[in-house]
């Protein structure tokens, strides 16, 4: 892979993974996306994280938080160890809890709005670190009935960490350095998914040329435009439908103008069907 070639990475055929790792050096990564949701417990290092056209710096008990489909790679600054914890979660283990007055997803909203990094002094960090590190072990113990052990753990560490964010021992960092254009744009984009969002329609919108529009975005993102709004209108219409909305309306409400193309896109994106992925009732 070469580095303007940025693809989706990592699979995940199970409910959840976790993964404890360390950099000792300074390793580069390139930009990518994941069609499963990620959590990082950032434990120490010299480290920026870029989500979604903003870096973010980084500081140690900092959590962050990845959605589907969201672009992000992490920015090594010096070949101080980089340790951290990731778990990546499925969305439908994450809908299958869903309920009229929770849903596990909600830590990954804010307003609405993706803000991805959450930072606290609160003691309860020091919690979920503990129960992360907790389920990190019980993962290669063999003793009875380990694996529905470890899947109470994640969801406990998910309940917790979403307590944490509702009662505000958790705050979202608000800024971070980014391309202002580019922001703006990917806004645009996520918030117009059922809008004509060509090329020509969005250099109008933001009063900048075809040409530079392109070429901003791809540097700024990894990603060509028409990509990246495909892959947003998948990801968003995978979301309606494993929240119940049937798949034409999925399709068309996502911005998709051919139910044929939705489908074939689909598969191509997510390995399985539209209707694979209706979540059963």
């Amino acid at each position: 892979m070469t580095n303007t070639d940025y693809e989706k990475k990592g699979y995940l055929n199970e409910p959840f993974k976790l993964f404890h790792l360390t950099d000792h050096e300074a390793t580069h990564y390139s930009c990518h996306y994941h069609d499963f949701f990620k959590i990082m417990l950032f434990i120490s290092g010299d480290v920026d994280y870029f989500i979604e056209g903003i870096t973010y710096r980084l500081e140690p008990f900092d959590i962050v938080l990845i959605g589907a489909g969201d672009v992000h790679r992490p920015v090594i600054r010096s070949a101080a160890p980089y340790e951290r914890i990731i778990l990546y979660v499925s969305p439908e283990l994450l809908t299958s809890y869903d309920a009229e007055d929770y849903s596990l997803e909600t830590c990954f909203r804010n307003n609405g709005q993706h803000a991805p990094v959450l930072r606290t002094s609160s003691p309860s960090v020091h919690t979920l670190f503990k129960l992360c590190k907790k389920l990190e072990d019980s993962l290669s113990s063999k003793e009875y009935a380990a694996e529905l052990y470890s899947r109470c753990l994640l969801i406990q560490f998910l309940v917790e960490l979403n307590r944490s964010f509702l009662t505000d021992s958790f705050r979202y960092i608000e800024t971070g350095s980014s391309n202002q254009k580019i922001t703006e744009i990917l806004h645009y984009i996520n918030e117009h998914l059922n809008s004509d969002l060509s090329i020509e329609t969005l250099s109008k919108q933001f009063f900048i040329s075809r040409r530079y529009l392109m070429h901003i975005f791809k540097q700024e993102t990894g990603y060509s435009i028409g990509k990246y709004i495909n892959s947003k209108r998948l990801f968003s219409a995978r979301n309606k439908i494993q929240h119940g909305m049937s798949l034409t309306e999925a399709c068309y409400s996502s911005g998709f103008q051919h139910y044929s193309t939705f489908t074939r896109s689909y598969y191509r994106m997510f390995q399985t069907t539209p209707g694979a992925s209706k979540k059963e009732d």
